[in-house]
């Protein structure tokens, strides 16, 4: 089986790819013009549109026609971007490491006494925190806006970088 190449990342994906499974970009022959593909994400929206107050879970889909946010409890609001109005994407890794603790077992009080205190312990292992912010940039009715999402788990950096390459795909067209 020979290896479709993507053209924004040239990593090689499966022949019957229609997404490069590294970046998420349209995989299309040199014939073709890829079209854009619904993708559809449940993200944490943190703040920039104005029909949503409080940060909240919503499913991003991404489209030719542009991105649609929804909320997803209770589900009622929802705020479309038109693709002519996006300008691109970026994104932040803002996780961080938590420190880790240093505990000492209880025998080492029963066999050092007060001298245990200057006997360091075990240190826990450093926790890492993480939390990938998504900024969407498009064209509000007044003036520029920015719309911020995030993922916080360990795949969330995976998924916010292949989301802002397919809103920059939806930009250049």
């Amino acid at each position: 089986m020979t290896p479709i190449y993507c053209r924004e990342c040239r990593r090689p994906n499966g022949a019957s790819a229609k997404r490069c499974i590294w970046c998420g970009a349209p995989i299309t022959d040199q014939l073709t013009e890829g079209k854009l593909e619904a993708t559809r994400v449940e993200i944490g929206y943190l703040d920039g549109i104005e029909r949503f107050e409080d940060p909240m879970p919503v499913r991003l889909i991404v489209s030719a026609e542009g991105i649609e946010v929804a909320e997803l409890i209770p589900g009622t609001r929802s705020f479309k971007i038109p693709a002519s109005s996006v300008l691109g994407a970026n994104v932040v890794d803002a996780s961080s490491m938590k420190p880790g603790k240093r505990k000492r077992s209880a025998w080492w009080w029963l066999t050092l006494g007060p001298a245990a205190v200057l006997v360091p312990g075990k240190k826990t292992p450093d926790i890492k925190e993480h939390d990938y912010i998504l900024t969407i940039r498009y064209k509000g009715e007044r003036d520029v806006r920015n719309a911020v999402f995030h993922r916080e788990d360990r795949a969330g950096l995976a998924v916010v970088e292949g989301l802002a390459r397919i809103v920059a795909l939806l930009a250049r067209k």
